[in-house]
């Protein structure tokens, strides 16, 4: 009977190994997907929440001086933001919220002296778990 002088196939530890790294590659693959899909709903979450703070910072700006302290306090929860008049938004906006601070503030400006009495606007956008942007403005008081 003849011998054999070569191999044929792969042993089994060569197999094993095979198999390990195979695995390993999986799941270095599975978990840069994670992450990248995680960035990205983190991604559009932060751009609607700026587009809603902005909307509402837009229509605040609107309103007139004296009513502007209503709105102090106001909280919109996750999923249920609307627009001051009561329309509601595109469901898109189902993750986001929103919340005012309306303050009297007065600032005084260094070189000339000046005191400007008015009112800070912050709007604050955020989603279940954080807040996820703060915009504010400076609403100076009307002349009399």
């Amino acid at each position: 009977m003849p011998t054999r002088s070569g191999r044929r196939g792969f042993t089994l530890i060569e197999n094993l190994i095979a198999a390990a790294l195979l695995g390993v590659m999986v799941l270095a693959v599975g978990l840069a997907v994670s992450s990248t899909q995680k960035a990205s709903e983190d991604g559009q979450e932060m751009i609607l929440g700026s587009m809603a703070a902005d909307d509402l910072l837009s229509e605040l700006r609107a309103e007139p001086y004296a009513t502007l302290p209503t709105y102090n306090g106001m909280n919109q929860p996750v999923g249920s933001i609307q627009t001051l008049s009561g329309d509601a938004y595109p469901d898109t906006y189902w993750a986001i919220g929103r919340s005012v601070l309306v303050e009297d503030v007065q600032y005084q400006d260094g070189g000339l002296g000046t005191k400007i009495n008015g009112r800070r606007l912050v709007v604050s956008a955020f989603d279940d778990n954080r807040t996820l942007l703060q915009l504010e403005t400076f609403v100076p008081e009307p002349a009399p």
